[in-house]
């Protein structure tokens, strides 16, 4: 490191609680964290777990990865973590690992991952996970849901994020059918929909007098 003390006062910080950095570094010695991305986003508490996973990829420790990817997967078994219903939060990881993730990695090797792309990430889960309480609440499920007007006209403003969030929840690993959501034009008020489709009328044309 470039500054050694630095680095030895944070192995200092938080000495005797648990999750301490020193004592990640101890357990990863002994073989009871894996050398991995996968385990350190497991690891409490994630800033300590994060700080040492950039390090050890600095030395080549660990393989080069994306931070805000890697920060997505970090925050994401905390979210599932707290999902009381058990299937849905079965749904929802599997809505992660199938459809969120792969899109998230793909623009990792591409490019890079910005934050609000992190960020949009995180709440097409969010949302999703809301959108299966809201069901569970009316005693119903995926596999059984309508068309969705009520939800649509409860959450209007949420629309960027539901048209790209809950489509693609029934295809999460699963054999539930697409979701049939509105298109972007439906639910407006009757006048605007027609003037929406209604051809523009041509502009009459105006002839000038000479004087």
């Amino acid at each position: 490191m470039d500054k050694p003390r630095s680095g030895l006062a944070w192995l200092e910080m938080r000495r005797g609680q648990p999750g301490n950095a020193s004592q990640m570094l101890r357990r990863l010695g002994l073989g009871e964290i894996p050398l991995t991305h996968d385990a350190f986003h497991e690891l409490q508490p994630w800033r300590a777990a994060a700080h040492l996973e950039e390090l050890l990829m600095t030395c080549g420790v660990l393989p080069a990865a994306d931070k805000y990817l890697c920060s997505f997967q970090r925050w994401l078994p905390g979210h599932l973590a707290g999902i009381a219903d058990p299937e849905h939060a079965k749904m929802i990881k599997l809505y992660a690992t199938w459809r969120v993730l792969p899109r998230l990695r793909a623009r990792a090797e591409r490019s890079h991952i910005t934050p609000s792309i992190r960020r949009f990430a995180a709440e097409q889960i969010k949302y999703a996970t809301a959108f299966l309480h809201w069901l569970g609440k009316r005693n119903t499920n995926l596999a059984s849901c309508g068309q969705l007007d009520a939800w649509w006209a409860e959450n209007n403003r949420t629309r960027p994020h539901l048209l790209a969030s809950l489509p693609q929840l029934g295809h999460a690993g699963s054999p539930l059918p697409r979701l049939p959501l509105h298109s972007g034009h439906e639910g407006l008020p009757a006048g605007r929909n027609e003037r929406r489709r209604a051809p523009r009328r041509p502009r009459p044309t105006t002839t000038r007098r000479h004087r």
